[in-house]
C-alpha cells in the first residue's frame, strides 16, 4: 500500500489554520470580557462615591433619604476624568492610542429613594485584529447604586 506524499501536511496546516482562529477569537473575547468587568467596577466606585458625597445629611434625623442631584452627577464625572484618567471625549488613551471610549447614554438620579443609575456602552477596538479589521466592538453596561444610609 503506498502512502500519499502531503496528505499529512495538509492536516498539520488546518489544524495550526484552526488552532489560530480559536486562540484568536478566545483572546478578543478574554478581552471584552476584562474589560467589562473594569467599566462594572470602576462604574460602580464612582457612582458609590457620587451617592455618598451628595447625600442630604440634614434629613437624615427624619429618616428621609434625599440627594443632590447635580452634585452626584459632577462628583460621578469628576471621578471618571481624575480616578480612570479619561480625557474631555471619555477616551482612554495610552501610548497615543485610544484604547476604549465610554459612551454614556442614560444617567438617571432618582430621590425616593436615593438611587443613581448610568447605562451606555465602552467602544473598544479588536486586540489582535485591530490593524486588519478597522471595527469597533461595542460592549454595553448598566450600573446602579442606591443610598445604604437611613440611620
Amino acid at each position: 500500500m503506498k502512502r500519499k506524499r502531503g496528505g499529512t501536511s495538509v492536516f498539520f496546516v488546518l489544524f495550526i489554520f484552526v488552532f489560530i482562529i480559536v486562540t484568536t477569537i478566545t483572546v478578543e473575547f478574554y478581552h471584552a470580557f476584562t474589560l467589562k468587568e473594569y467599566i462594572d467596577t470602576e462604574m460602580s466606585r464612582a457612582l458609590n462615591i457620587a451617592t455618598d458625597y451628595a447625600m442630604l445629611d440634614e434629613y437624615r434625623m427624619e429618616h428621609i433619604s434625599m440627594i443632590d442631584m447635580s452634585t452626584a452627577k459632577s462628583e460621578f464625572n469628576s471621578y471618571l476624568h481624575t480616578e480612570t484618567n479619561l480625557n474631555s471625549s471619555n477616551e482612554l488613551i495610552e501610548n497615543g492610542k485610544v484604547m476604549y471610549k465610554l459612551i454614556i447614554n442614560t444617567t438617571t438620579v432618582e430621590n425616593n429613594p436615593v438611587k443613581f443609575e448610568v447605562s451606555g456602552i465602552v467602544r473598544t477596538k479588536p486586540v489582535l485584529l485591530a490593524n486588519l479589521v478597522p471595527i469597533n466592538v461595542d460592549i454595553p453596561f448598566k450600573v446602579k447604586a442606591r443610598n445604604q444610609r437611613y440611620e
